[in-house]
């Protein structure tokens, strides 16, 4: 799936910092995090199709 739409959004510190941290744990960008939170946001209220052969990012490898 290309990305190709950039939204902005605001939010308070305790959700900006929240993000940080999990990216930082993953080693992953904050977009990167973010994306994949909306995402499955999404799929949970049936609103996007659960994308075939996806691996769980939050497992260890």
């Amino acid at each position: 799936m290309k990305k190709i739409i950039v939204i902005t959004v605001r939010v308070d510190s305790e959700t900006a910092d929240a993000i940080s941290l999990l990216a930082q744990t993953h080693d992953r960008s904050v977009a990167w995090i973010t994306r994949k939170l909306i995402t499955e946001a999404l799929e949970a209220h049936k609103l996007l199709k659960p994308q075939a052969n996806k691996k769980d990012w939050r497992a260890k490898s």
